[in-house]
């Protein structure tokens, strides 16, 4: 992953919904200009469940307790697995720049290109906290997972998703999302509450280490805000985006 200078955008929106089209305005604004990168960084308060792009809901939510509970079950633009988004959860959206070469090389190797980058500066500022990446995108400490990443592609900018437990309420996950439907060798099988973990940093500390790693130091873009409109009316507020099998 060559190195290039980003924009910081920590603009954060009342809805999920909002969030999630922010996201793929984003992707298409960057990629059709001729824009540097983004580094977004935001967390919601609202438990959310967040399914990957293909995921199949029966298999990976429990429908029955988010309405009884009143949790929305989104669907966003990226691939990967289904999480639950809340408090104590920080979320980064990289919206990088690729070249032919990057295209050749795939995902998988850019996924790791970014996870390492990600994973040398935090064990550089926490070495008490010594994090591996495991599976295609991701990060644990001691085997116990606490990041999950995942992509699109367009032409010529890619967006790359990650989430980081830090002080979550991990209780939580196995109240609204069942097993899920694909899982990594290295799980083994485990529950919700063996398999996850915080990393035991604060916020404040994560999002410094995302700024300094992508080198974020350009003003906020302009945001795409009648797409984002246009996004939550036609697609993400719907539930033949977000409920479709």
């Amino acid at each position: 992953m060559q190195s290039q200078t980003c924009h910081l955008s920590e603009t954060v929106f009342p809805t999920p919904e909002e969030n999630l089209a922010l996201e793929e305005g984003l992707l298409y604004q960057i990629n059709e200009q001729n824009s540097a990168g983004c580094l977004r960084i935001w967390e919601v308060d609202q438990y959310t469940v967040i399914m990957g792009s293909s995921n199949q809901t029966a298999c990976n939510v429990d429908l029955t307790a988010c309405r009884r509970d009143q949790i929305p079950v989104l669907r966003r633009c990226t691939g990967g697995g289904t999480v639950l988004l809340g408090p104590g959860c920080f979320i980064f959206s990289l919206f990088l720049r690729i070249s032919p070469e990057q295209h050749l090389a795939g995902i998988e190797a850019t996924t790791r290109d970014i996870l390492d980058r990600i994973r040398e500066t935090l064990n550089t500022r926490f070495p008490a906290h010594y994090i591996d990446l495991q599976g295609i995108s991701d990060l644990t400490i001691q085997g116990r997972k606490f990041s999950g990443n995942s992509q699109r592609w367009l032409t010529r900018t890619l967006l790359h998703h990650g989430t980081i437990l830090y002080d979550f309420d991990l209780d939580r996950i196995p109240r609204y999302l069942t097993s899920p439907e694909r899982e990594p060798e290295y799980r083994s099988h485990r529950n919700h509450l063996e398999f996850v973990t915080n990393y035991p940093v604060k916020a404040s500390d994560l999002r410094q280490a995302l700024i300094e790693t992508w080198q974020a130091d350009q003003e906020e873009l302009p945001l795409p805000v009648d797409r984002v409109r246009q996004l939550v009316a036609e697609k993400y507020a719907t539930e033949k985006w977000n409920l479709r099998r």
